[in-house]
């Protein structure tokens, strides 16, 4: 079911784009396709003088500014750049024949005999893909390789360059092999020729490498086309094509002459890398397969992500549940603090007056007492009250039988002013019950009152009603 079509779009949905960054010697190239081929940005930048010299990069810290450029003109980039190296920065071969065997065999072949192919291994990278050339169809039982290295230490800096500029390398190749993805459907035995670079090419395969410059072009090919001839004799040449020429060339043999006017023909043909058995890839084998760890599916590897997952999930819960718990205790812990508080208050409240209870227990308990033990206190009280003033308050009483007979009172009280408590003093005085009346202290409170105490001796009243009695009072 096409779903694109159904909602009228026209293309795959999550659709994939393809990007390419050539570097030249006088400017870097970026284009992205889509699954069609169809260009969706472009973006080009010039390199400054020195930073690459005859076809090799000589200043990296320049290298970095035209990439961070890039980035600035194309905003972010989701997919993986396939990056060209300059001409000049890789070396292509391509070995004789070998026997039919899987690429990994080639390359582990190639790895033992290294040196018969390339220089010294110290400090390389190379890789190798499986080509086809007009030899082939005749020997069934071997392959055509082809294969390229370059400095380990260059592409590091070109991966941390990338890196630094936010653009996500993926493959690196040299630019003059990847470009010739570009051509379309190319027949037969033809030539490629650019600015830079010469290329023989067998059904699309890249066969035979020239440096090249636009100066000597035209002779380069004619060059190109005598080795071909010597090379392959029972072979035509089918097709040139050129790719930024300034010059024209015409011919009025079957040979056709093809022009390719897109400027972005390089970055497009390393951004049609559509699978790495079609491409070389000069990145540390350590370093792919790291990247080739990092996004392809593993079951394993889901599994462990799924209970680290479901961890964490439950790491949360238990988290979050503890952390409610523990607002919720805290709450009641709040709570309880204040009516603990409360408490404590009314605790205190409570034994204030309790204390208060307990003092006026005594003093209605001594009261009782003198009640009981026949004390006339009613008739003490009465003359008390009969000979208070305006102004004078007792705030204790004190009743005690007296050692020779008769009685003892002691108040203490409080009056607004000094001569209040002389004219209550003088009126006690002259009761018949008081035999006594004595005023030993007063001094006056913060108030300015009069704090006082007086201290009455009171005659024994029953001898008192024996005797009224007797005069016939």
């Amino acid at each position: 079911m096409d779903f694109g079509a159904m909602f009228g779009a026209g293309k795959k949905i999550a659709q994939r784009n393809y990007a390419g960054l050539a570097i030249h010697d006088d400017f870097i190239h970026f284009a992205e396709i889509d699954e069609e081929g169809e260009e969706t940005r472009t973006a080009s930048v010039s390199l400054p003088e020195g930073c690459v010299v005859n076809g090799s990069i000589k200043d990296f810290a320049m290298l970095e500014e035209a990439f961070k450029a890039i980035y600035r003109k194309t905003g972010k980039i989701r997919e993986p750049v396939t990056i060209g190296l300059p001409y000049g920065d890789t070396i292509i071969r391509r070995p004789t024949q070998m026997p039919k065997m899987s690429i990994e065999d080639i390359r582990s072949t190639m790895e033992l005999n290294f040196e018969d192919y390339f220089n010294s291994r110290v400090d390389t990278v190379f890789d190798a893909v499986i080509i086809r050339t007009p030899a082939d169809a005749n020997d069934k039982e071997k392959v055509s390789v082809l294969a390229a290295t370059t400095k380990q230490s260059l592409v590091d800096k070109i991966l941390e360059i990338a890196k630094k500029a936010e653009i996500p390398a993926g493959a690196i190749e040299p630019v003059n092999f990847a470009m010739l993805r570009s051509v379309k459907h190319p027949q037969g035995l033809c030539i490629f020729a650019d600015s830079h670079n010469t290329v023989a090419l067998w059904e699309g395969y890249g066969i035979f490498f020239r440096t090249s410059n636009n100066v000597n072009g035209f002779q380069d090919i004619l060059n190109t086309g005598q080795f071909l001839r010597t090379q392959y004799r029972h072979t035509e040449l089918n097709q040139i094509i050129l790719a930024g020429l300034d010059f024209q060339i015409s011919t009025d043999s079957e040979l056709s002459i093809v022009n390719i006017n897109d400027p972005y023909y390089s970055a497009k043909g390393l951004a049609l890398r559509d699978s790495p058995e079609e491409g070389l890839d000069l990145r540390p084998p350590e370093y792919v397969e790291l990247e080739r760890r990092r996004y392809s599916f593993n079951p394993n590897r889901l599994i462990l992500w799924g209970l680290l997952g479901g961890f964490l999930m439950m790491t949360a819960g238990v988290v979050s549940y503890a952390f409610l718990n523990i607002h919720k205790l805290s709450g009641m812990i709040d709570d309880m603090s204040a009516n603990v508080s409360q408490l404590t208050i009314q605790r205190q409240t409570l034994e204030r007056k309790n204390a208060e209870l307990e003092a006026s227990t005594k003093q209605t308990q001594k009261i009782l007492d003198f009640l009981k033990g026949d004390i006339p206190v009613l008739e003490i009280l009465n003359a008390i009250e009969q000979n208070q003033v305006a102004g004078i308050k007792f705030d204790n009483a004190d009743f005690s039988a007296s050692t020779f007979g008769g009685y003892s009172v002691v108040l203490d009280g409080k009056a607004a002013d000094e001569r209040a408590v002389i004219t209550m003093t003088s009126g006690l005085k002259q009761n018949d019950i008081f035999s006594n009346v004595v005023l030993p202290f007063s001094q006056k409170d913060q108030l300015q009152r009069i704090v006082f105490k007086l201290m009455l001796s009171v005659k024994d009243i029953l001898v008192l009603r024996a005797g009224d009695s007797a005069h016939g009072k």
